[in-house]
C-alpha cells in the first residue's frame, strides 16, 4: 500500500485552524532508526526503505504496523492523527481500486 507521507498534514491545534505540511518519511525512518529497540534487522530494513522511498514506496501490512505502534509509543498526539488519517485515506484509496 502507497502511504503520502511527504505532504502529511499536522494539525497544530484541536479546531484544527492551524496546520503544518511536513515531510514525515525522513522523520519517521529515524525514529524507526532510533526508537525501534527489538524491531531488529526488520526495523532497520524499514527504516532505510523509508530514507530511501517516496510516495510511490509500497508498505506492506506489517510495516505499516511497526510505524503505527512506534508513532503511537513515540510521538505528539497532532502527529499520531496525521499519520493514522494518511493510513486511513491509503486504505481508502487501496479499497477503491479493487
Amino acid at each position: 500500500m502507497k502511504i503520502k507521507f511527504e505532504h502529511l498534514e499536522v494539525f497544530m491545534t484541536l479546531d484544527k485552524n492551524q496546520c503544518q505540511v511536513v515531510n514525515a518519511r525522513k522523520q519517521i525512518a529515524n525514529l524507526i532508526y532510533s526508537q525501534g529497540a527489538g524491531l531488529g534487522l526488520a526495523g532497520q530494513a524499514l527504516a532505510v526503505k523509508m530514507w530511501n522511498g517516496n510516495d510511490d514506496t509500497e508498505y506492506t501490512d506489517d510495516e505499516i504496523r511497526i510505524i503505527k505502534e512506534l508513532v503511537e509509543r513515540t510521538t505528539a498526539p497532532c502527529f499520531i492523527d496525521a499519520v493514522n488519517a494518511a493510513i486511513s485515506n491509503a486504505v481508502s484509496a487501496d479499497e477503491g481500486n479493487k
